[in-house]
């Protein structure tokens, strides 16, 4: 009864909130807590903006709030002390952010007023609030309030401000007057009731978090440039005389508001039709698999917008054919696609900003010379579509747990290509120009190189750890992208198809359009299966642990056919009867008989739960098999075998469930001959090697 309720109760939460998702984007609006108006101009001349804003925020929170604090990511590129150039240093990355004379970015509030005319200047200050105290970083503004907003109240404030767009900055930049605007604007951290602003520095290793907000933003820009921005473009006014033109952007329900100029774009638009694109036969076999109806997962269609540098326009179709594909997939999965419009950016050259994810829009990145049987840009191309889904949709804290968007959306990227592209080969670069004409890299899928470049990481840090607080970059990255995606294969691989797909689209629609945590993920895995899997996320999220288990030893000897001693008549009791017999002396025999000890080795610290067992599979020479389970509760187990044959291979987890085991190469067992001891020379080395080259070709 309580698999059928769980069961139940799933399908209804999915039915549900696949039907009023549509409402929450809609109907929210009347009770949004955070407006903006933008209006901003760019001089291209001097690489400035003017900007204008509008903020309405209310609180709805029970707490009397007596400030608000704001990001000024701009600052972070404002000189050599700021807290992301001070780790930039660190990790001897510095000289990528160093600015020449007048390449400097930064970002300066002018005015700051209440809808009444306070003036709030007097009553800001910069403040540094993840520690160590930086007196340099001026990337949080905290303003008092005349008096502390009471819940339900709402405050108007109208900010006008400067900035400089840095020459060298991280996911923004300009480059001669190419042009990409992102965390340009004054922007509110995110109210917590209970415990104030979140509101972090900017860091290097981190992303973003900001509240669900309506967005309208006029663009003024030189007529020669060509613009996209997130949300629709709702007019364009242009002014002959002056030579500028006005672009309208509204953006309904997202976070954050990002554009781009250029005037070498070339506007390419498309439909995602999802007639074309999706047959009768997909929609049945995903309804089945996640208890639905075909109709309740149907998709819309979308408008593709493609903003492509004019030196990669024959490129146009490779991009929309991948763009097609995430839509698909992502769609069927978790959840329709809820915006009318999508919008793709080849940005603009030597700006920084590639490979950067904005709701409703993102930035690719390809080159003009690209590499046969290379996923490249298709894999950028799925994975920023895919963040529209996590840190666009289900909107984590990023600098707290950045594995919710980064983790999951490389998890979900892999699946896609998988299935649209097969395995592609591993880039391999010498100062731009492509090698693969002459070295062939392996062709490999997503997952099996996640597996290996994340394992020298898994002992460093908790999946589960603020971005700004890992070892350094390296272990940032492979932990909260490739680390936490295998463990999200291994969970599925544990779980199930049909359970693991119920568990990903309940905790998209559950969340989107809300700040969810760990926890969370947690809780919809534990309902969604009907089992505690709180212990997976303990070893493998919260802990530095290494997963290793393999086969220690394969031992085999033949059997006497007498044993030597003394055997006296004494009775014994046969417990399977119940009753005493007398010990009889052991009897020859012509058969051969061999025993075999096969011992497994727990190598690392994390060990999976006793309900979850690993299988060792050990095939004899008779043809004969031999299951045994191990709950690895234990550093060690030993396995005896009694045959009339010798083994013939031995396997431990043969059906690959457990992706997260580090070392695969003491998994297996079979018989040496001559030359052994070469042979595992040869093997240990060339496993080192592939996990020296996977790791290296994954950081190109």
């Amino acid at each position: 009864m309580k698999k059928i309720k769980i069961r139940l109760g799933t399908k209804a939460l999915l039915v549900l909130t696949a039907l009023f998702f549509g409402l929450i984007l809609a109907g929210r609006a009347q009770d949004r807590h955070l407006v903006y108006d933008l209006k901003v101009e760019l001089l291209t001349e001097t690489a400035m903006l003017n900007g204008q804003e509008t903020i309405v925020w209310t609180n709805i929170t029970r707490d009397y709030v007596p400030d608000i604090w704001f990001h000024l990511y701009w600052n972070a590129f404002k000189n050599e002390l700021s807290t992301m150039a001070q780790e930039a240093r660190r990790e001897k990355m510095f000289s990528r952010y160093r600015a020449g004379k007048d390449d400097w970015g930064w970002i300066k509030i002018t005015s700051l007023t209440t809808a009444s005319g306070k003036d709030l200047m007097p009553a800001a200050s910069f403040i540094s609030p993840d520690g160590p105290h930086n007196p340099h970083d001026q990337t949080v503004l905290r303003v008092e309030l005349p008096e502390p907003l009471a819940p339900g109240e709402t405050i108007t404030l109208n900010i006008d401000f400067q900035a400089k767009v840095p020459r060298n900055g991280l996911r923004t930049g300009y480059y001669k007057d190419g042009f990409f605007i992102a965390q340009w604007f004054p922007k509110p951290g995110v109210y917590e009731e209970g415990r104030g602003w979140n509101c972090h520095e900017y860091h290097l290793n981190s992303e973003f978090f900001a509240d669900f907000a309506d967005f309208r933003a006029e663009i003024t820009v030189p007529s020669r440039m060509v613009v996209g921005a997130c949300g629709q473009e709702i007019e364009k006014k242009e002014d002959p005389a002056s030579g500028k033109t006005t672009y309208t952007y509204v953006g309904k329900n997202i976070h954050d508001f990002a554009w781009t100029a250029s005037p070498r774009f070339i506007k390419v638009e498309r439909w995602f039709r999802a007639d074309e694109e999706v047959s009768p036969e997909e929609y049945q076999k995903m309804a089945e698999i996640l208890g639905l109806t075909p109709e309740e997962i149907k998709l819309p269609d979308v408008r593709m917008i493609l903003l492509i540098e004019k030196q990669h326009q024959k490129q146009i179709e490779r991009h929309f054919k991948a763009l097609r594909a995430a839509i698909k997939y992502y769609g069927l999965w978790y959840g329709p696609y809820p915006y009318p419009t999508i919008t793709m950016v080849d940005p603009p050259f030597r700006t920084g900003s590639g490979g950067m994810e904005y709701p409703t829009l993102f930035t690719a990145g390809t080159s003009v010379i690209l590499e046969k049987e290379v996923l490249s840009p298709e894999q950028v191309i799925v994975h920023e579509f895919g963040h529209g889904y996590w840190y666009g949709m289900v909107a984590n804290n990023e600098f707290e747990e950045a594995w919710l968007d980064e983790g999951i959306n490389t998890y979900s990227t892999g699946r896609v290509t998988d299935l649209a592209y097969g395995p592609g080969r591993l880039p391999m670069k010498f100062k731009g120009w492509p090698l693969n004409w002459l070295i062939k890299t392996p062709a490999v899928y997503d997952w099996q190189l996640g597996r290996v470049v994340s394992n020298p990481v898994a002992t460093l840090d908790p999946i589960v750890t603020e971005s700004w607080k890992f070892y350094n970059s390296m272990s940032y990255s492979m932990n909260v992208y490739y680390r936490a995606a295998t463990a999200l294969h291994t969970l599925e691989r544990l779980l199930g198809e049909k359970t693991w797909s119920r568990i990903m689209r309940a905790y998209h629609l559950s969340y989107r359009f809300r700040h969810p945590k760990t926890e969370n993920f947690m809780k919809v895995v534990n309902e969604v299966s009907g089992q505690n899997l709180s212990w997976f996320f303990e070893e493998f999220f919260f802990n530095a642990k290494d997963f290793d288990c393999g086969i220690a030893s394969v031992e085999t000897r033949l059997k006497p056919e007498k044993y030597r001693g003394i055997f006296d008549d004494l009775p014994t009791k046969n417990s399977d009867q119940g009753k005493e017999q007398p010990l009889k002396k052991p009897s020859s025999r012509k058969e051969k008989i061999y025993q075999t000890t096969i011992t497994l080795r727990r190598y690392g610290q994390a060990k999976p739960a006793p309900a979850f067992p690993l299988k060792l599979k050990v095939e004899f020479e008779d043809g004969s098999t031999e299951w045994r389970a191990w709950d690895a509760q234990s550093r060690w187990a030993r396995f005896d075998f009694e045959k009339p044959a010798r083994v013939k291979t031995a396997c431990l987890d043969p059906e690959g469930l457990w992706l997260v085991d580090s070392n695969l190469a003491n998994n297996s067992y079979s018989p040496r001959g001559p030359g052994a001891s070469l042979q595992a020379a040869a093997g240990s080395f060339i496993w080192m090697m592939q996990n020296f080259l996977l790791t290296l070709f994954g950081l190109l």
